[in-house]
Parts: structure tokens; sequence; C-alpha cells
């Protein structure tokens, strides 16, 4: 049954598609895809060769009225599997969501975004680069099964609310838990922009909770963001707390042509009676810069080094040269 569901899915979309040469239908298809070329330079436990990020493929309609859906499936990457899992292609609902709009509210039900990163997201703009911090660290995740309230007071001062069940948009509800988070994004000015979001949820009598606060200034010609982010009890265990920081860059050198640049650092937090922090594998600095030529509004590429550099003295730095490319529609 779960193979039959993305065929029967993919061919919904395509019987759409056709018989909108003679039906005109609300709403609009949606496609993105993520792909690149990688040469690793000193890293002899990856492979140097092509790969595929994302695919996505879904439609948007729009119902009479305030009413629209969303519905969107999503070839996962092999990477993203479990340690010890059959490497493969898998298929799954990345959104699923029907959505109220009315003035300045919106309110969605089903497999929806998070805000937990898409601010930063849309203003780092290099999704298909590299991913955001909190994804990579594992602060949380892209989507997940719930509510999200997004309501814009006025033109400097928007805020978002949400209810959802904690496991992200992959997995299924596996306890009674919520986990509920609000932002705040404030514009004082058209350049600037300043966001602050938390999350918290309880599980197996532990709390966890997810602080981030970002600042950003964005014209023409330059693009820099700066952001802090904490969280604590990461897989639910007491004491695994984490924090880092990320800044990203751009500066526009030519027509449709830019120069960019990312740094992370991530760590953790030193238990009592232990010598090295609780999650020094991932403890790191992570770098990317390079130079991004946009085709048109539906292709981009970019050719980017990409480093990572472990904190603990007995870890191997990485680096590979990238070339990325984004098709959206």
């Amino acid at each position: 049954m779960k193979k039959i569901l993305p065929v029967l899915f993919v061919c919904f979309i395509l019987s759409q598609i056709i018989n909108a040469q003679n039906t005109e239908i609300p709403g609009s298809p949606i496609a993105e895809i993520f792909t690149d070329f990688h040469y690793n330079i000193n890293d002899t436990a990856k492979t140097t060769g092509f790969g595929i990020n994302r695919a996505y493929l879904g439609y948007k309609f729009q119902a009479e009225g305030n009413f629209s859906s969303t519905i969107i499936f999503n070839i996962g990457n092999p990477d993203d599997l479990a340690e010890g899992s059959l490497s493969r292609r898998y298929g799954f609902f990345r959104e699923a969501s029907i959505t109220y709009s009315q003035n300045n509210l919106n309110l969605s039900f089903g497999i929806a975004n998070t805000r937990i990163f898409r601010f930063q997201q849309r203003f780092w703009g290099k999704r298909y680069v590299a991913s955001e911090y909190q994804s990579i660290y594992g602060y949380g995740t892209v989507a997940d099964l719930g509510m999200v309230l997004d309501y814009k007071l006025n033109e400097k001062l928007a805020i978002d609310f949400a209810l959802m069940n904690g496991e992200g948009y992959s997995s299924i509800q596996l306890d009674n838990n919520l986990k509920t988070s609000f932002g705040l994004t404030i514009t004082p000015v058209n350049q600037v922009s300043v966001r602050l979001y938390s999350d918290i949820m309880k599980a197996n009598s532990v709390w966890q909770t997810t602080l981030i606060a970002f600042a950003g200034y964005k014209n023409d010609i330059i693009t820099f963001g700066a952001e802090a982010s904490y969280k604590s009890n990461i897989d639910i265990i007491k004491g695994h707390h984490a924090w880092g920081l990320s800044a990203t860059g751009s500066i526009s050198i030519a027509r449709n042509t830019e120069l960019f640049a990312r740094y992370d650092y991530s760590s953790s937090v030193l238990l009592d009676g232990e010598t090295i922090q609780w999650n020094y594998l991932m403890d790191r600095s992570f770098a990317i810069s390079g130079i991004q030529y946009t085709f048109n509004q539906y292709v981009k590429m970019a050719l980017d080094y990409q480093g990572t550099f472990p904190h603990d003295p007995a870890g191997k730095d990485t680096g590979a040269i990238f070339i990325n490319a984004h098709f959206k529609f």
C-alpha cells in the first residue's frame, strides 16, 4: 500500500495537468529540484559525484472564498534515513494542508510549514546550497502536523503561533505531547528585519525549549544576517543542551551575479563528570563561500566551497567543491 500511494498521487497530478488543457483549474502546480555535483577534497569517507537533495511535486488549489489547499509530494534523500537503513529513494507527503485566509490572517491545518527557520530560509535564499543552521543541527523540522496561525498586525510587526505534534513531517505521533511555538517578526525599516522565536514541549517528564534570535539587513547590493540559537534537552535527554551562531552575507557584483558566504558555529554543554561535550561529534564550525548566477526566475546555479572543522582535536577537517543547481516554479 505504501508503494501504491505515491504512484496514485503522481498520476493524479499528471491527470490534472492534462485535463487543464480543457478545464480551468483554480490553482497552480508546484515543482522544485535541488541537484549538485561535488568533489571531496580531503574526506575519503564520502564519495565524489552527483547528488539530488530535493525533488518536490505538488499542487496548490485555490477554492472559492477564503480557502486554499496545498499538497506536496517529496522524494527523500537517502542520507536522511536512520543509521543502518537500506540506502534508497523513498517518498512521503512534505505538505498536505488546508489554509483559511482573510485580510492579514492565515490559518493552516494539516502537514504545514513550521516557523522555526522559515524566515531565515527566505532571507538566506540559498537552501539549495545548504540547509539552515537549525535543520543541520537538529533544532527542528521544516514541517509538522498541526495548526499554524500567522497574523500581520501592521507593516512593522507580525506574529505567528503554532500547535503541532513535534514529531516532524515524515513521522507519526508517538506520544500524547504537543509542541507550542510563538514567533515575532519586526521590520522597523524596509531594509532591516528582526526575528524572535521560541517553542516548548514536554515529553517523558522532560521539558524541551528552543530559543532563536535573528537580525538581518538587505538592500539591492548587500545582504547580511546573523542569529543565535539554543535548545535544551535535545532528544528528550536531560542536560543535552546545545547552542550556536550562524551568519550569512552576500554582495552583488554584476547583473544576476553575487558573491556569498556563510559561517556556522555549533557547540554543546559539558555535563558534570564528563571530560568532553555530550555532542562533540556535531560540535564544529561550518563555512561556505561561493558565487551564484541567476539565469531567470526559475533557474539559478552556484559554484562554492564547503568546509567542516570539528572542535574535537581528534576530528578531521573536510572540504568539498560544489556545483549546485536550483529549479523551481
